[in-house]
Formats: structure tokens, C-alpha cells, sequence
């Protein structure tokens, strides 16, 4: 100890420091050894911080973690919903198809008895060039002969009065969407067939003419291509209804 008071050099690694709450013994010094001093660190503020490491941290996480959530969810939702709609009107096409059409009057009568109510729109459409002058008349007289057989049937007879009400207002109906129809048709046709896309949308922005009936036309035109298994086709036409829907004038 008496080495140590008189400064003279001990190890420049190992020399002792006596600390006490009172009583301080200064340590052995060497020729580049400072005396060892048992404080308190202090770390002032870092103010150089490039990465970020010690900037404040930003409230809201939580939130946004479960709004990100909720939009895959949505989105899984949504891929979810659309397969199913694609499922079910395959498989209606398909239902469709697998429908025969009638050949004669009579076979044309029985063929609405029996189809649901909710696809006869589409068949009255479908059979359109068979609902003629001459079956009406065909109709009609089988109205009659019910009326006076023997063995007539008010059912019966209600049915075919029915069936020709709805037929003669069917009719009306699907000729006049056919005319309303053949605009948004020749456009769409034009659309597709133009080497430049944006420019043939830009002329129909031009005159108003990108409307309900022509999006509602592509939109028959994709689900018909994806049934049918022409996926490329459909994908081409969702493009261009997607942009014809943003030139649109009218919502």
C-alpha cells in the first residue's frame, strides 16, 4: 500500500481503486494511465441517427395492422363472392344448354308449362323466332277446344290464357330491349374491332355514347367468353370495359 502512495508503478493494467463512501485512495499511475474514477455514466442526447434506430415511435400500429387485415379479408371476400357467381352461372348455362328446343306448336306450348318460373324471360327471348303469328293462332284454338270439350279443364284453360298473355307481352318486351340493344351492340363491335382502343373511347366519350346498355353488353360478353373457357378473351374485354367505365360521362 505504501507503494501506492509514494506514485510508485505497478501494473498499467492491474492496480487497485479503494472506494468507500468516505474515503478515496488514488490509484497507481504509469506513464500513460489515467487514474481510474468510479462515477456515474452520463449519455448525453444522439443526435446523429441516419437509419432511424432512435427516432420516436409513431402511434396508430395497431390500426393500421387491422386495416390491413380487414382489406385481405375483403379481398378474400370478394375473390370469394365472384367464384361463386362465375360457379352458379355456369352452371345455369349449362342447365340451359342441356335444354332442348321444341319443334312443333304443341311441343312449343308444353316447353313454357314446364319451365321455371324465373328462366322464362330467357326462353321467351331464346324462342323468339318460334313465337309466330301462326302459333298464336295455334294457341288460341287450343283455347277453345278447352273451352268446349267434354272433359274441359278450367285449370287448363287458365293455364293457356296465361301463357298467351305473358307470350304477347314477352314479345313486346324483348323486341324493344333487341332495338335499344342494336346501338350499344354496333358500338361495341366498333370498340373491339379498332386498332386504337383509348382513341375509339375517346370518339364514344365524345358523343355520350359509352352508356348503362353498352357496359351492360361487355359484361354479357365476358361472363359468355369465361363460361365458354376463353379466359384471355374475357380478361381483354374486363380492360377495355374497366376503361370504358372511367371515360364515362354519366354516371
Amino acid at each position: 500500500m505504501s507503494a501506492l502512495l509514494q506514485g510508485q508503478s505497478l501494473c498499467s493494467h492491474r492496480h487497485i481503486c479503494l472506494h468507500s463512501r468516505r474515503l478515496q485512495w488514488p490509484c497507481a499511475r504509469t506513464a500513460g494511465t489515467a487514474c481510474c474514477r468510479r462515477r456515474g455514466l452520463k449519455v448525453n442526447a444522439v443526435g446523429w441517427d441516419p437509419e432511424g434506430i432512435l427516432s420516436q415511435p409513431k402511434g396508430g400500429h395497431i390500426q393500421r395492422r387491422t386495416m390491413t387485415k380487414q382489406i385481405a379479408e375483403d379481398q378474400q371476400l370478394a375473390d370469394q363472392v365472384e367464384k361463386e357467381r362465375l360457379k352458379a352461372r355456369e352452371e345455369l348455362h349449362k342447365k340451359r344448354e342441356a335444354r332442348k328446343t321444341p319443334g312443333s306448336h304443341a311441343q312449343l306450348i308444353d316447353y313454357f308449362m314446364t319451365t321455371e318460373q324465373e328462366e322464362m324471360s330467357f326462353e321467351v327471348s331464346r324462342c323468339r323466332p318460334l313465337i309466330t303469328d301462326d302459333f298464336f293462332k295455334f294457341l288460341t284454338d287450343q283455347i277453345s277446344e278447352q273451352r268446349f270439350a267434354s272433359n274441359s279443364s278450367e285449370d287448363r284453360i287458365a293455364e293457356l290464357e296465361g301463357l298467351e298473355q305473358y307470350l304477347k307481352e314477352g314479345i313486346t318486351a324483348v323486341d324493344a330491349a333487341a332495338k335499344d340493344m342494336a346501338a350499344p351492340a354496333e358500338r361495341m363491335r366498333a370498340l373491339l374491332s379498332a386498332p386504337d382502343k383509348k382513341a375509339a373511347l375517346l370518339d364514344l366519350a365524345g358523343d355520350n355514347q359509352i352508356d348503362k346498355p353498352l357496359l351492360d353488353l361487355l359484361q354479357q360478353n365476358i361472363d359468355a367468353a369465361r363460361s365458354a373457357g376463353q379466359e384471355q378473351p374475357a380478361m381483354f374485354m374486363e380492360k377495355i370495359k374497366a376503361a370504358a367505365q372511367r371515360y364515362r360521362l354519366n354516371a
